[in-house]
């Protein structure tokens, strides 16, 4: 079923009369809904029935002016958020700069060609949706995804610790193979439970790392060899989780990175992890170590379902596709941290659909040491 979508809705506070109408006009035959009204206290007083989408304001108005509508809007709770966008003659640049520093998104001055304050409106509207789809993602990771994620292997280590109480009380003795078998789960969990916590700890180091130079507690840059073996060390646990070891190829030669070595092992096991957990069984995993004099490139191919084009442009941390229709363990963490380890590595990450044939490769790219 498709939904359709209502048009985005803009409040318009201008004193002119003449500006207004024209301004209604260019606005609702670009297929917006416009509510106007004549200064900033009429603005405030429509606020709460009409919910703008943006508020498009000039600024020299009777009553309430603009810099007093914005300050209004900003302090209210419903509305702190909405774009705001100032008017203002030419030569009142000050106006523009006081409005900027009141939290206005953007401006526009008089005059001004229409196709110039549609685009502004489109860019900032558009905006807005997206950091609302990112919200809305973040929240249903951390309203149900995170929690299922810590409840069952939880509930694993719990349940296997209450069997052993009851034994113990009861003066049963568990066999050999029980014991191994107990403790073969229980560790599987606490891995588990460990791999969520490692994800946030770098992606609290790589945030925190944004802009800044690096900060201590968090993984150190240094000097770490990529190598063949190496790699087939790090993702020996997770084929064999998967019971996949012959599906794993790693080729390639060494090079030398100034990366954290944690962190880089974290991000190999996931897209090593998303290649197993989105192929076949039987179907080849292959991993490539292809160098540079400047750069070192790690490959991660698969046979899998692959990404459509609307995924692959907004894949990133705590987002998850297809969750609803394919049953997946993991948090979704693990594409947005190779992106954003791969820039604080001086790299870039990149997910390219294989062509002819199905599945992705995705490629890791991180400067080579100097030393």
């Amino acid at each position: 079923m498709t939904t359709t979508r209502l048009p985005s809705t803009i409040l318009v506070a201008e004193d002119d009369p003449l500006i207004r109408e024209v301004m209604e006009e260019t606005l609702r035959a670009e297929g917006y809904r416009v509510v106007s009204v004549q200064d900033g206290q009429e603005a405030i007083e429509v606020l709460p029935r009409v919910r703008p989408d943006l508020i498009l304001s000039d600024v020299r108005m009777p009553r309430c002016d603009g810099f007093e509508l914005l300050r209004r809007v900003r302090c209210d709770h419903d509305h702190r958020v909405t774009p705001f966008i100032i008017m203002s003659a030419k030569a009142e640049m000050s106006d523009l700069r006081m409005g900027m520093s009141l939290g206005a998104d953007d401006y526009v001055t008089k005059p001004f060609l229409a196709a110039d304050l549609l685009k502004t409106i489109e860019v900032r509207i558009a905006r807005v949706a997206l950091l609302n789809d990112r919200l809305h993602h973040q929240q249903l990771f951390l309203t149900r995804v995170l929690p299922h994620e810590l409840r069952t292997p939880l509930a694993g280590i719990i349940g296997y610790a209450d069997l052993m109480v009851l034994l113990g009380e009861s003066g049963e003795t568990l066999t050999g193979k029980d014991l191994v078998d107990y403790g073969r789960n229980i560790g599987r969990s606490g891995q588990r439970l460990l791999g969520i916590a490692e994800d946030f700890s770098l992606w609290s180091w790589l945030e925190s790392a944004k802009g800044a130079e690096e900060r201590e507690g968090g993984p150190k840059l240094r000097q770490t060899e990529i190598t063949a073996e190496a790699l087939r060390h790090w993702c020996e646990k997770c084929v064999s989780q998967y019971g996949r070891a012959g599906d794993l190829s790693i080729e390639g030669q060494s090079a030398t990175v100034m990366v954290p070595k944690e962190g880089l092992e974290r991000v190999i096991v996931h897209l090593v992890e998303n290649a197993l957990k989105f192929s076949l069984p039987g179907a080849s995993v292959q991993v490539k170590i292809v160098g540079s004099s400047s750069a070192c490139e790690i490959r991660v191919t698969d046979g899998g379902r692959g990404m459509s084009e609307a995924e692959l442009e907004r894949f990133g941390v705590m987002r998850q596709f297809g969750r609803e229709k394919f049953e997946q363990q993991g948090i979704g963490m693990g594409l947005g941290l190779a992106r954003n380890f791969a820039q604080r590595g001086g790299g870039n990450f990149a997910l390219v659909r294989n062509v002819p044939g199905p599945g992705m490769t995705a490629c890791l790219t991180l400067v080579r040491s100097a030393g």
